[in-house]
């Protein structure tokens, strides 16, 4: 064989490449070959570098419209130069730098000159080979790599070269100085009813060693926990609704008696959008008219209302959602006729700092129970119930205030290692909420919760920051067993 005595690049052999490294291990456990492996580095042209390659760079463009002594003003120029006035920016600053023009001030302008133009450009050379194809890191040399790299005009790859190297014990084997017996994993039935079982070597097995772990595909255990969250309210007798993400103020505020002077409404507290650029298109103008009267006066209501002038062009904005209510506002103004139970479960957006607990983009889980007779002990059971099917023991309550709901409660668990913790604020929906939409207010209520379903998980999951709820890092999502977590994180 042609590489007996010297080296052989894995690649050489017919095999795929994991083939070929397994058998290059096997090998070197037999003492037959050594592996060595070469790490090389090769430069490639970016897009940019290729474009410069072509049509030139900043600097040799500047120099070809420039004429030795002459002096030109910056600004006519800057006319003539082939490029973007950031492109001009740069060749003016090489060219400087390098020593080939002169900038001079004269009266009220600057004024450009040409000094020389150099007869080789390392960087031009550099682009030329480049062209043809990849090149060696060390072929080039050191500072004119860092500068194209510096520029984005070309990029480093690295790859790794093994290469097998046949061994003493190997030279005798290849030359018949040295029987191998041939090395079998299993005993077949032709193995043996031939006899030639006696001719073969069985391979040795290490009953101590572990085998390989496998990772199986499995859901991403936040959307496991979402997805459980709705099984839990399904059982429970809701039906999910959704909600568009760009949504118009008028279901995201207006329509839960949300006063449009009301700081939430404001530039910092949710996101407006310029795409699609509205105003959003709301049918339903009767109960736009019922919720006018609602905000002017409390028409009907039993309110004063917020005593100014509803503007519907406010109403008509469009923002991205910034809380599920507003799909529960958009199903009680399309079903008049109670009973009825819903939930919904999606993103939200709201202009917060990223860090571990707070993210502009997160998970809220909204439900609404609507029907003749309900107060806030039917509230208390419903929000009970779901804890505890959630995996939590004890459920404790306490009065709260929220802009839609009378009276309000916010809701607590005990968890085994964080102790009490919010996972809800709920309430009864307002008149000014239930009436414009045709409601018989008192007799039919609305009970209603929100619950951020992003802390939860954390808190279900054993997680400390509200990133990794959306991590794609596969150690990280590896240590989560399949299939739904039983019980709480820390218990």
């Amino acid at each position: 064989m042609s590489f007996r005595g010297g080296f052989l690049p894995a690649d050489a052999f017919s095999l795929g490449r994991e083939s070929a490294a397994a058998l290059g291990r096997l090998l070197e456990e037999k003492g037959l070959v050594r592996i060595s492996v070469k790490a090389r580095k090769f430069l490639k042209l970016t897009d940019r570098g290729r474009e410069a390659a072509d049509s030139g760079l900043p600097e040799e463009k500047l120099l070809k419209i420039l004429s030795i002594g002459e002096a030109r003003k910056i600004d006519e120029i800057r006319k003539d130069f082939p490029g973007s006035g950031e492109e001009f920016n740069v060749a003016l600053g090489i060219a400087k730098k390098r020593g080939w023009v002169r900038l001079e001030r004269v009266g009220s302008g600057v004024v450009v000159a040409l000094k020389e133009i150099p007869d080789e450009y390392p960087l031009r050379e550099a682009l030329d080979r480049l062209k043809g194809g990849v090149a060696e890191e060390g072929d080039l040399p050191t500072d004119v790599v860092r500068e194209l790299v510096k520029r984005g005009l070309v990029e480093i790859d690295e790859s790794k070269e093994v290469y097998l190297e046949i061994t003493d014990l190997g030279e005798a084997v290849l030359s018949g100085r040295l029987t191998v017996r041939r090395e079998v994993a299993r005993l077949s039935r032709e193995l043996i009813e031939s006899g030639r079982w006696r001719e073969v070597e069985i391979k040795a097995y290490d009953v101590t060693s572990m085998p390989p772990t496998v990772y199986p595909g499995k859901p991403h255990p936040y959307v496991e926990f979402l997805d459980e969250v709705r099984e839990i309210l399904v059982g429970m007798g809701f039906l999910e609704v959704k909600s568009p993400i760009v949504e118009a103020e008028f279901w995201n505020f207006d329509a839960l008696f949300q006063a449009q002077d009301h700081p939430a409404r404001e530039v910092h507290d949710s996101y407006a959008v310029s795409v699609p650029a509205g105003p959003a298109d709301i049918k339903d103008l009767k109960l736009v008219e019922k919720i006018k009267r609602a905000h002017e006066t409390g028409e009907g209501t039993g309110s004063t209302g917020w005593g100014y002038e509803w503007d519907f062009d406010i109403a008509r904005r469009l923002i991205l959602r910034s809380q599920m209510t507003a799909a529960s506002a958009r199903t009680l103004a399309g079903t008049p006729n109670p009973p009825l139970k819903i939930f919904a479960i999606d993103r939200v957006f709201r202009p917060e700092a990223l860090d571990r607990t707070h993210s502009m983009e997160f998970h809220q889980c909204e439900g609404v129970v609507l029907a003749e007779g309900l107060n806030v002990r039917h509230l208390l059971g419903y929000l009970e119930e779901f804890a505890k099917r959630l995996g939590f023991g004890e459920v404790m309550f306490r009065p709260a205030y929220f802009p839609f709901t009378e009276p309000s409660v916010e809701a607590y668990v005990r968890h085994p290692r964080l102790g009490w913790i919010e996972i809800a604020g709920s309430g009864l929906f307002r008149p000014e909420i239930l009436i414009p939409m045709g409601y018989d207010y008192p007799k039919v209520q609305a009970l209603a919760w929100g619950i951020g379903i992003g802390r939860l998980a954390m808190v279900k999951l054993g997680i400390g920051d509200i990133r990794q709820l959306h991590s794609q890092d596969l150690a990280f999502l590896r240590k989560f067993p399949v299939g739904r977590a039983v019980g709480l994180a820390g218990d």
